[in-house]
């Protein structure tokens, strides 16, 4: 034990950093746990979409768009002012799931839409590679809901 001790003594910069470190990362663990439901899994958004009817909002560029996309999902510029987005409000009661390529653009505007009064926001965790690595079909063909947002 003295020996430990000493060497942690010693080596005081290591051991303030491994404390720091261990410290965050309970931190954001906890985070996790008293915030659930920010963001899904492919799967999840799945069920979101079958079961809750939830709306998929692609905050891609119209180009990355038009290279496949989930079905029925509506293009929105993530770029948009608060008053253009306000003509996503029928929506608001409705589960919303923010899509992009890898999951950092949809993480900032689902935060976004939550400033805004949407009730259940959340983000598709790993985006369109996510979804396309669980197997799961895009398409590019378009439809009345396969919009962009105007």
């Amino acid at each position: 034990m003295n020996a430990f001790l000493d060497f942690l003594i010693a080596n005081w910069q290591l051991s303030g950093l491994l404390v720091v470190m261990v410290t965050v990362y309970l931190v954001f663990e906890f985070i996790q746990q008293v915030m659930p439901g920010n963001s899904v899994s492919p799967e999840e958004a799945v069920v979101l979409i079958n079961h809750q009817k939830a709306v998929v909002l692609d905050v891609r560029t119209p180009q990355e768009f038009s290279t496949g996309h989930i079905l029925d999902a509506i293009n929105v510029d993530a770029s948009e002012s608060d008053v253009k987005l306000k003509t996503l409000n029928k929506y608001m009661q409705r589960p919303v799931i923010v899509v992009c390529a890898h999951g950092k653009r949809s993480t900032l505007f689902a935060k976004r839409l939550r400033t805004l009064g949407f009730s259940t926001v959340v983000n598709l965790t790993g985006g369109l590679h996510a979804w396309q690595n669980s197997g799961l079909p895009l398409t590019t063909s378009g439809s009345n809901k396969q919009q962009r947002m105007k």
